[in-house]
């Protein structure tokens, strides 16, 4: 581990921190396997750490920590893609999303969700508390989270219905933290919204979702 590395993982000590060798490869990883070109070129990519905040307060510190010591974050959620979307290409910072998994709101047409919700359990828990359920999912939906869908996903069961996921509509609102020297939270509705979804994170780590329901 390099020295700011290891600076970077020292500061955050105190939030939920993997270091685990198996548990840091699984996590360093998704299906990217399934192309041999991706495998041939990202079999070796490995993270340094993996930090899971459990408030967007700790995902603030993150970022603010690593951005400081110069050290590069990848945003992970279930890691069901097929690209290398949730891989770390330069080492350093995993930000897994599993803390951050909780149903915040559900009010008539729309949800508010932790990116880390799995579409299952959001869909579960609509249908429980209201009668509503989520307007589109991924084919991966039992293991994929809600904010890893918006952040690399394009449509899926419901578009037939209510179209790409980046149209119009189909997202409401995304809450977002920048990486920078003093990360800001910025909140994005309408046409807004392109700047961030389907972004994997890179401009932004998104800490809320806003999303319609039927």
């Amino acid at each position: 581990m390099q020295p700011n590395v290891q600076a970077a993982r020292d500061a955050l000590a105190h939030l939920d921190i993997d270091e685990n060798p198996a548990s840091l490869k699984a996590k360093s990883r998704d299906f990217f396997w399934y192309s041999p070109v991706l495998k041939a070129r990202m079999d070796h990519l490995q993270g340094d750490f993996v930090v899971a905040p459990r408030t967007e307060a700790e995902v603030i510190e993150v970022l603010r920590t690593c951005y400081a010591h110069d050290v590069p974050v990848t945003t992970r959620g279930a890691g069901t893609g097929n690209y290398g979307q949730a891989m770390p290409l330069a080492g350093g910072c995993i930000l897994h999303t599993r803390n951050l998994a909780k149903v915040k709101e559900v009010h008539p047409g729309r949800v508010i969700v932790e990116p880390g919700c799995l579409l299952k359990d959001l869909d579960a828990e609509c249908i429980n508390r209201s009668a509503q359920e989520i307007r589109m999912f991924s084919s991966t939906w039992a293991t994929a989270t809600i904010g890893g869908f918006i952040a690399g996903g394009s449509g899926g069961v419901g578009s037939c219905t209510w179209g790409s996921l980046r149209d119009l509509g189909n997202i409401i609102r995304l809450r977002v933290v920048t990486m920078e020297a003093e990360p800001r939270v910025l909140e994005s509705r309408g046409e807004e919204l392109a700047r961030v979804s389907h972004a994997y994170g890179t401009n932004g780590i998104i800490t809320e979702v806003e999303i319609p329901l039927a």
